[in-house]
């Protein structure tokens, strides 16, 4: 679909010269028009195929230091007319907050990422070429639901300062979500997905799905642990994806330091993690393909969280960098950690006793670190090697602890498109049975 960039710079500059005529003292805008086609498979059978267009405008408004936002989905005249009424009543009502500024300068920019057409045909052969895979090759593994959507879009971000960044992006979207059966045997549900430029390639041969569909069988199997014990945590990377992200929320986002509940408040330039530990966020790294290039109106660049085990930064955006004093972040997406000089099965066949955890389920990390919940698709591991699928089995510990308590850090690495990062061994991790 041809998006005419033409009217997203019309009423983004309209927009603002109402806001400014309207009495803001400055503002930004984010205009966008989009297309998506999707395919959507239930139960093992084709369920919804359909085209949607959508478009956005996004108000920031500025009023004495008092901030009006407002977003709707039309991007017309009218509609601009009555969203900068509503983000200045909402600006009139609220508190000063001398954080909240507009971005300076930094002129006209245009980012156009690789282009690709729309092709429904690939779309559902790529979808047939998927179950008739998993249906030979895995027979007990049931599809559940499979999701492919192409996504093409053009996001222009404009401001009082003469700011004007036009992003211009295409992507497909893959989501599988599957469970085993054998008679009255079922497994618990798992799902993998990831984003891609094209679909050159098929799509069971993205690693951690194949992985993930290939053991599936091998739960129908999976047996209690016995006992509690403390053990070795062996991470897949999604499942570390998501303990790093509660980490960094608790520890170095916006809302953590300026509430001062960050454990790591006053550890910018210590040691808080093993010296293995590299963590950023790299929005210009072509690995990653769903993050924006700005980052609180300016551009975005690569920023370096944890170096070496050191906390180099905070992740932080203008207005909480304004309000703690701390410099912005260049980047708050797109997470990196670097891989390690092991492979997954050299760290496998270093741990005694412990849990390859594919899926946690539980409640947020504390501030402290502390953690508790269920390992689910998981197997246990025992003298270095895989020794079965477990039920669903008690994990606890301390996140922070953890990263200073690393067996190994795998020299692969997992690419979804939002996030790189490889496979991780951590020593001291409560595991409870029955």
């Amino acid at each position: 679909m041809a998006i005419d960039s033409n009217e997203l710079y019309d009423i983004a500059d309209y927009t603002l010269d109402r806001l400014k005529g309207s009495g803001a003292d400055g503002a930004d805008v984010s205009v966008t028009s989009g297309m998506m086609d999707e395919l959507n498979l239930d139960a093992g059978k084709f369920s919804l195929m359909r085209t949607t267009f959508s478009k956005n405008l996004a108000i920031r408004a500025l009023s004495k230091s008092r901030k009006g936002a407002y977003q709707t989905n039309k991007i017309d005249r009218q509609t601009a007319d009555a969203a900068v009424g509503s983000a200045i009543a909402a600006a009139e009502s609220s508190e000063p907050d001398e954080a909240e500024v507009i971005s300076d300068a930094i002129g006209e920019h245009i980012f156009e990422g690789p282009q690709n057409d729309s092709d429904k045909d690939l779309i559902y052969d790529r979808m047939v070429e998927l179950m008739d895979q998993v249906k030979q090759d895995f027979p007990k593994v049931e599809i559940m639901q499979f999701i492919v959507q192409y996504n093409v879009f053009d996001h222009l971000f404009a401001n009082s300062s003469k700011t004007r960044v036009l992003t211009k992006r295409s992507m497909y979207s893959v989501d599988v979500a599957f469970s085993a059966r054998d008679g009255d045997k079922t497994t618990s549900f798992n799902g993998s997905g990831y984003c891609a430029r094209d679909l050159d390639k098929p799509i069971l041969s993205y690693p951690d799905l194949l992985r993930l569909i290939s053991g599936a069988t091998g739960e129908l199997d999976a047996k209690p642990v016995n006992g509690k014990f403390t053990g070795v945590l062996l991470c897949s990377p999604n499942s570390l994806s998501g303990f790093l992200s509660e980490v960094l929320g608790n520890c170095v986002g916006g809302g953590a330091i300026i509430a001062g509940t960050s454990p790591w408040k006053d550890k910018l330039g210590q040691l808080v993690a093993d010296r293995r530990i590299d963590i950023s966020f790299a929005p210009h790294d072509r690995r990653i393909i769903n993050v924006s290039r700005l980052q609180d109106g300016y551009l975005a660049y690569n920023q370096d969280i944890i170096k070496e085990g050191k906390l180099t930064a905070f992740a932080l955006s203008e207005y909480a960098a304004l309000k703690t004093g701390f410099p912005r972040a260049g980047a708050t997406s797109g997470m990196m950690m670097a891989a390690g000089d092991m492979p997954v099965d050299a760290i496998t066949a270093g741990i005694g006793r412990g849990i390859l955890i594919n899926r946690f389920s539980g409640g947020r990390m504390a501030p402290n670190g502390d953690f508790s919940g269920v390992a689910k698709n998981s197997f246990l591991i025992e003298d270095g090697k895989i020794a079965g699928a477990v039920a669903e089995t008690m994990v606890s510990g301390n996140m922070l602890d953890m990263l200073q308590n690393v067996l190994g850090v795998s020299s692969e690495q997992d690419l979804d498109g939002n996030t790189v990062v490889p496979w991780a061994a951590f020593n001291g991790v409560t595991i409870s049975g029955n």
